[in-house]
């Protein structure tokens, strides 16, 4: 396949009007990189991990940060801005992630969509965490999907790739959505050149393309095992992850989520930082790439906090837990 055949293939699967590959290592810089966020736009965003990102990248637009990824943040949030759907704008654009931030958070992307549309924002999704295969967050109401592509390459991509997904703009009794109309033009006029992708790429993400839905549904199921295995182990605390009934989000993911709750888990530990877990631990759970088959851990505040964040992979998920107790363990002799 070429790019071309990509984008067309992605499109079909999302049930999107159309879909753009990107060249850029996060979400947050393809939205830079496509230039369909202008100067003179509003840019709320729920998107604590990447702060900086939109600080960097969107120096030109009014970038308002928001700690909540509710609608009365938003709404807040967008007060005084006199936001249009024309081509030409100016445009309120609001931006999520499908699961994301800090506590791996849900947002009712549902009622954000309608909120959206009646603030006369742009509804963009961060869909990286659940990826197509558990969110669809085009269906649910937002303008514009995008999501990184380290899991549909299994963690084999030579470079990290974000593709853009645009809403279809027909709506029942033939009305038009104006959100997704206006998200069209945006990216029918960005003037971004047409991604280079060499033919070794291309087939690693067309193999990956075949596969997903039975690797993802793997990711998703162990998510939970290890969450679950979590949630019972006395040597962490605050388990975080939408598919327990002590997420704050839970009630929301289950309608908003499909297939499980997406593959990532996220915990404290007790008295210990997260890089001294690390130090205890086989190195691939660090230096496997990801997306891959090997459970992958993180530290989203810095190995010196004592937060982990930890994407499943296709590994045996008894193998996992064991191997975590016994780093667990060994920290707690120390």
């Amino acid at each position: 396949m070429d790019v071309q055949q990509l984008e067309e293939t992605w499109a079909l699967r999302t049930g999107a009007r159309e879909a753009r590959l990107v060249a850029a290592p996060h979400v947050p810089a393809a939205l830079s990189l496509l230039g369909i966020v202008r100067p003179g736009d509003r840019l709320v965003a729920f998107a604590d991990e990447f702060a900086d990102a939109f600080a960097r990248g969107f120096d030109a637009c009014d970038v308002v940060l928001v700690g909540e990824p509710s609608i009365a943040a938003f709404t807040a949030a967008s007060e005084g801005f006199d936001a249009s759907f024309d081509a030409e704008g100016p445009h309120l654009w609001w931006f999520v992630n499908s699961i994301g931030g800090f506590g791996l958070r849900v947002p009712d992307l549902r009622a954000l969509g309608r909120a959206a549309r009646e603030a006369r924002a742009l509804l963009a999704v961060d869909n990286t965490v659940a990826g197509l295969f558990g969110c669809d967050p085009l269906r649910l109401g937002a303008a514009l999907s995008l999501e990184a592509l380290d899991r549909v390459c299994a963690g084999m991509a030579p470079r990290k790739l974000v593709v853009a997904s645009v809403a279809r703009s027909q709506l029942k009794r033939h009305r038009v959505d104006a959100a997704a109309e206006c998200a069209h033009a945006l990216l029918e006029g960005c003037g971004l050149a047409k991604l280079n992708l060499p033919s070794d790429e291309a087939g690693v993400l067309e193999r990956g393309l075949d596969s997903l839905d039975t690797r993802m549904q793997a990711h998703f199921d162990r998510a939970r095992a290890l969450a679950e295995y979590l949630a019972a182990n006395e040597m962490v605390r605050n388990v975080r992850y939408p598919g327990l009934c002590s997420h704050p989000d839970h009630a929301v993911a289950t309608g908003i989520l499909e297939h499980g709750f997406g593959p990532a888990v996220e915990f404290d530990l007790i008295k210990r930082s997260a890089g001294e877990l690390f130090d205890a631990l086989p190195g691939e759970f660090r230096t496997s790439p990801a997306g891959g088959a090997t459970t992958r851990l993180s530290a989203p505040r810095g190995k010196q906090g004592s937060t982990v964040r930890l994407f499943a992979g296709t590994d045996n998920p008894l193998v996992v837990a064991s191997t975590l107790d016994n780093a667990l363990r060994q920290l707690a002799t120390l």
